[in-house]
């Protein structure tokens, strides 16, 4: 006979304890024990509890490989039967046979319903152990049983392929929302829209009346960067700026030749480059930059209250003085093919002339950021790594642990995009490289991305996998931090990044006017609409977990735990860093500092 002391942590969420009855068998290279009941007079297993419980084994099993668990709700008397099964969050089971002598068996998931969970040591290395025949068994066990649970559902319209589940209820405990976060995320919402009802705004239909009227929209949840955009909307140098560190920083890129259907001349732009300059002269230097929105090209767009809303694919250069380093946008135009009925604007043009290209180019920045920088980039990729991981790998692995178009628009970007998505664009080194802009100056995103990303395109090396590892890693927290968490603080003086365009793209100059401007931007409540929603999905409701925090205690060995350390004193070292250079900005840029950035990506 074998004596054994199983401790047992339980989870402190709301609900995270059960009265369901729990048992255990110990899995040895000599074999495998009966399941033992884990059983004391009344509830055994409340939220935050740690409890002991002695376990004899009938006979030795050998070296433990593993411990099996078993969950299920309490048999009662007839013709009562049984309860009927509550979900329990588990944090670890721990084994121990002699005073100091213990096994630590990591767990951190819900257990639903009745049922059996298979857990390994948290310090296991690999051994020959690992080649055991129950080991071997159990893990093609639970690999089918892991595509059974996260089944793929395939898209045919060019959008990855996402869980086959109909709607969040059915999905597993285990990545839903926790109570305390989705709690609230609703309350949050339902804050949101009753302010705007006492305001009026809800039920305002038609347009608005002025941009001063736009004002006491702006008075909602106003934020030091929103009221920064709401005082520079109209700049130059704001609006280059924007395409550096806004929520879209991944287009800018150095341009070595102008683009053959974007004919922008000498004359055109001599009274921002001074006399005697040529754009030869300042490509050659390498001071102009390009932001094309090309993909936008003829792309289904949406019709909201029977009225078709419109979309632009804009061409911008943008200029870098000298001296100072800024940027300045020299010339827009706001269709692919160039003619008559598509001009080219400029910052000399008739003062709302030039204010409304910019603001299509802003139109554009939002269809382009919201279907591809942010939902299929930040999402729905993100979503094909996690399924993969949860369908492919054992909770113990060492990678398990680290963890206005309208839909039809959208689905179409979507799969231009993915056409044209490489390896490369994800990972942030190689695609600041691509796009030749190391060197630029005042690009925050870039400085505070490489001090994040910290790592020195075949998985065929130890060294290419921690680098697709990163990639994983740094798209589904920083980089999801970054084009995020800034919707609102951008958004929110909605001229600045308008959701949509209810009257097409001029086809002329000398036409724009206060009135015809603000009859091209969104109505008074698709606004609302749109700040609602992006004001929810900038900000964590709660239960966060920033980068670098691991409530969740998967490894126990003291080679990771180091490591861990020092991630952590170096994210604290990256914060200071930031902080003191933001100390000297007029619009400081916070979207990567570490505190701020989420573990994942959870909203």
């Amino acid at each position: 006979m074998t004596k054994f002391r199983v401790r047992v942590s339980t989870g402190e969420a709301c609900g995270a304890g059960t009265w369901d009855k729990v048992s255990v068998s110990i899995v040895g290279t000599q074999g495998e024990s009966p399941l033992v009941p884990l059983d004391r007079l009344g509830k055994e297993f409340t939220a935050g509890a740690e409890e002991d419980f002695e376990v004899t084994l009938p006979q030795d099993v050998g070296a433990v490989l593993m411990l099996r668990v078993h969950k299920a709700p309490p048999k009662l008397p007839l013709p009562l039967g049984s309860l009927r099964p509550d979900a329990w969050f588990c944090r670890w089971f721990q084994l121990e046979w002699l005073p100091g002598a213990a096994l630590r068996f990591p767990c951190y998931q819900w257990l639903e319903g009745e049922g059996d969970l298979v857990l390994r040591e948290g310090a296991a290395k690999v051994s020959q152990e690992d080649h055991h025949p129950a080991l071997q068994h159990q893990r093609q066990e639970e690999l089918k049983a892991r595509k059974e649970m996260y089944s793929w559902k395939t898209y045919t319209d060019g959008w990855p392929r996402c869980l086959d589940h109909a709607t969040v209820k059915d999905l597993d405990l285990n990545i839903k929302y926790s109570a305390v976060k989705n709690a609230k995320f609703y309350f949050k919402v339902h804050s949101a829209f009753t302010e705007l009802k006492i305001k009026g705004f809800l039920d305002r239909t038609g347009l608005w009346r002025s941009l001063r009227e736009m004002r006491r929209m702006f008075n909602f949840h106003k934020t030091p960067a929103a009221e920064y955009v709401f005082a520079h909307w109209q700049e130059d140098a704001f609006f280059a700026s924007q395409f550096l560190n806004g929520l879209n920083p991944v287009l800018i890129r150095r341009c070595h030749s102008l683009p053959k259907n974007f004919p922008v001349t000498d004359e055109m732009v001599a009274p921002v480059l001074g006399p005697g300059t040529s754009l030869q002269a300042e490509l050659e230097k390498g001071s102009l930059f390009l932001v094309d929105h090309g993909i936008l090209s003829g792309v289904q767009t949406n019709v909201i209250n029977g009225k078709p809303q419109f979309s632009a694919a804009p061409m911008t250069l943008l200029y870098q003085r000298s001296g100072s380093g800024s940027l300045l946008p020299l010339a827009i135009q706001l269709k692919q093919t160039p003619g008559p009925d598509n001009p080219i604007f400029l910052p000399s043009d008739d003062k709302w002339d030039w204010l409304l290209a910019k603001t299509w180019v802003r139109n554009a920045e939002f269809s382009v950021h919201e279907a591809l920088t942010h939902l299929l980039h930040a999402h729905l990729l993100p979503e094909v790594f996690a399924l993969a991981t949860l369908r492919q790998l054992p909770h113990c692995h060492p990678l398990f642990k680290s963890t206005g178009l309208g839909i039809g628009g959208f689905s179409e970007l979507i799969k231009r995009n993915m056409e044209q998505l490489n390896y490369s664009v994800l990972c942030f080194p190689e695609d600041i490289r691509a796009r030749d802009v190391e060197d630029i100056p005042g690009y925050y995103y870039r400085d505070d991305g490489m001090q994040i990303w910290g790592v020195p395109s075949l998985l065929d090396t130890q060294e290419a996998l921690v680098q697709y590892v990163t990639m994983v890693i740094f798209t589904c927290s920083a980089k999801h931090t970054a084009v995020s968490a800034g919707q609102f603080d951008s958004c929110v003086w909605m001229p600045n990044l308008p959701p949509t365009m209810q009257l097409p793209p001029p086809t002329s100059k000398g036409q724009a006017r206060p009135e015809s401007f603000i009859a091209t931007l969104p109505p008074v409540k698709a606004t609302c609409d749109v700040i609602i929603a992006l004001w929810m999905l900038s900000k964590e409701p709660g239960d966060r977990r920033p980068l670098g925090h691991y409530p969740d205690e998967h490894f126990t060995e003291d080679a990771p735990r180091r490591s861990m350390a020092a991630f952590q004193r170096q994210l604290i070292q990256i914060s200071k860093g930031i902080a003191e250079r933001n100390r000297g900005l007029a619009l400081p840029y916070t979207y990567l500092d570490p505190p701020l950035i989420e573990n994942s990506v959870s909203i």
